[in-house]
């Protein structure tokens, strides 16, 4: 599809740039510069013939949710993707952030294209909803104590970002005790146990699972995180698996 055959396409539906980059989960910056005959994502390209094709209903915002439909399926505005299950469920598919990545990975998390040109995880969900979900693959035996809650290496976790904003509040972690942290002291984020948070004197106790000496528990403030993701659902790399 080339830029021209967008615009063309896009203005034969009465869409405006802004809405269609919306729909996409892009900005109105990104639109124009795929118009202009900037190299497109496949997985940009894909939703762009689903949404733009002469015989679908483009896409329509869900009630009260910021998701839109597209064909058969949903998608939120950070670029998760929802597939609608026969049985009424939905597969949520994310981001996967490899080993290889994760250094860079705030950089470029908030770039809608990078994120879908990663590879994808998926976890099973009751329905499609807003926030940025994002996977990251397990570097490290911190969480490995060998029990039914160990988080071996390799594993995949399934996190959802918790905006900046929500910190100053106490943290939910007696409902999600697992966290992937990006701190200021390391560009590779770290996947701990919260057991504390002293909103008073603004910092968090992390804990390992591994009792070796090396992974005690440290005291991390919450000036010297950049960001938090708390985890939703683990893969693991043998047949145990966790439930939430």
């Amino acid at each position: 599809m080339e830029g021209t055959e967008i615009r063309e396409r896009r203005e034969k539906l009465g869409l405006t740039q802004k809405e269609l980059a919306d729909m996409i989960g892009s900005s109105r910056e990104t639109v124009i510069n795929y118009e202009k005959g900037r190299p497109i994502p496949k997985s940009k390209l894909d939703i762009l013939k689903r949404v733009l094709a002469e015989d679908s209903e483009y896409a329509k915002p869900i009630k009260g949710q910021e998701v839109v439909k597209i064909g058969d399926n949903f998608e939120n505005k950070n670029g998760n993707q929802f597939i609608e299950l026969p049985n009424g469920q939905f597969y949520m598919l994310m981001p996967l952030a490899e080993f290889k990545i994760q250094a860079g990975f705030l950089s470029n998390y908030q770039d809608v294209d990078f994120l879908m040109d990663l590879s994808q995880h998926g976890i099973l969900v009751d329905k499609p909803v807003q926030g940025r979900y994002v996977a990251f693959r397990v570097n490290g035996d911190s969480m490995d104590d060998g029990s039914s809650n160990a988080i071996t290496r390799n594993s995949i976790v399934s996190t959802r970002e918790l905006q900046r904003h929500l910190w100053e509040g106490k943290l939910r972690f007696k409902d999600f005790p697992y966290w992937v942290i990006y701190t200021t002291q390391s560009k590779m984020p770290l996947l701990k146990e919260i057991t504390e948070h002293n909103v008073e004197e603004g910092y968090i106790v992390c804990h390992s699972l591994n009792d070796s000496p090396e992974f005690s528990d440290f005291r991390l403030h919450m000036n010297d995180i950049q960001a938090l993701f708390y985890v939703i659902d683990v893969s693991k790399t043998v047949s145990r698996k966790m439930i939430y």
